[in-house]
């Protein structure tokens, strides 16, 4: 099992416990990292397959995606 970074624990974290949210949430919940850092993070757990991002007009949505057992 690979470790994961605290930006990766805190967003999956965060996102098991509220399987959607806005992408401006966890920006306010994580002041400690940059918008920036967050968008990154975000794009890659959606590469990976672990989360999903829905664009809207003014907003992006993020849901996480329980793994397959």
């Amino acid at each position: 099992m690979t470790q994961q970074s605290p930006i990766t624990e805190r967003v999956l974290t965060f996102l098991q416990g509220s399987p959607e949210c806005d992408f401006e949430a966890l920006v306010t919940r994580y002041p400690e990292f940059s918008w920036n850092e967050l968008h990154l993070e975000v794009s890659r757990l959606s590469r990976r397959g672990l989360v999903t991002i829905t664009r809207g007009v003014g907003t992006c949505t993020i849901k996480y995606v329980a793994p397959l057992s």
